[in-house]
């Protein structure tokens, strides 16, 4: 049987052009001709016989074929950079880069200090962190774009493991002193007297909020939406806003005071979870799986 190979130039340069959306932005990241690129991908997409990409005016979006050739491309960059890695661990002193993806909150509180941990006795070990929205993280961790994911879920996922995994309590925040802090519990059809900051809606939690409140025949119309958590928070801390998050998400200005939280009363809004993910079939890199043991190993003050 003949075997099929893909060139590894035409590979990378139609996934700059994934990860740019557009010819033109994959020849500036590239530093050639856009020309150049163009033949590539049309060299690809006339040997699959396939559409790679949908052309628009403001760029192009990759088609179901050019998905699975993108996830293919990745695991095949991963799988090489997991060999060499492997082959220079022999070497005391060659440096392995972890990749993770975290979720907004748990990405920023609860991961620096156990890489900052881990690296203690492990010092030739780097971390490269990307802080997404939860819905994307486990795209990043599918696509071999990260090795380790750690962000919140409602479900189960194609091709996810979960090696860790604990409830993810969704509450109320507010400043201290606000009319809700007197109660010790808050009803989602509570929050509509009072100034909404939400994250936008994009974003998971920000979905199943609002099919929480559809349940409820209620709408939640945020006076102020962000994508960015910290902007939330001083919102809230200015007046009567109240957000929700996961409690996690607002740990450390709980913890110092600035903000004060009350759980909510919704079944749906607390059946989700903090998980710790990988790819269920690709092995991990040397470095990611002993921090990944060290990781579990430490899961009574992990998050």
């Amino acid at each position: 049987m003949k075997r099929f190979h893909f060139d590894s130039t035409a590979l990378r340069y139609f996934l700059t052009v994934v990860d740019t959306g557009s010819v033109n932005g994959a020849a500036a990241r590239l530093n050639v001709v856009s020309s150049a690129v163009s033949r590539q991908i049309a060299g690809l997409e006339q040997r699959l016989q396939s559409q790679l990409f949908e052309r628009h005016p403001k760029g192009m979006r990759v088609t179901e074929a050019g998905r699975i050739l993108a996830d293919h491309a990745r695991r095949v960059e991963a799988d090489a950079a997991r060999t060499y890695a492997e082959i220079g661990g022999h070497n005391s002193r060659y440096t392995q880069t972890v990749k993770i993806a975290g979720a907004h909150g748990v990405a920023a509180c609860a991961l620096p200090p156990k890489f900052a941990a881990f690296q203690a006795h492990h010092p030739c070990v780097r971390f490269h962190l990307t802080v997404l929205d939860a819905g994307l993280v486990t795209e990043r961790v599918r696509s071999a774009q990260a090795d380790i994911g750690v962000t919140y879920s409602h479900a189960a996922e194609k091709d996810i493991a979960v090696v860790y995994a604990r409830p993810a309590e969704i509450v109320a925040v507010m400043r201290p002193g606000h009319p809700l802090a007197s109660h010790g519990t808050v009803q989602l059809t509570q929050l509509s007297a009072y100034p909404l900051a939400l994250p936008d809606g994009a974003s998971a939690l920000r979905r199943l909020l609002d099919t929480a409140a559809s349940l409820y025949n209620t709408t939640l119309s945020p006076a102020f939406t962000s994508n960015h958590p910290e902007a939330v928070y001083h919102y809230v801390l200015a007046g009567d806003a109240v957000t929700l998050c996961a409690r996690l998400t607002a740990a450390s200005q709980l913890n110092d005071g600035k903000l004060i939280c009350r759980p909510i009363e919704d079944a749906l809004l607390n059946g989700g979870q903090i998980q710790v993910q990988t790819h269920v079939s690709r092995p991990l890199p040397d470095a990611a799986h002993r921090f990944l043991h060290f990781m579990r190993s430490h899961t009574a003050d992990l998050f």
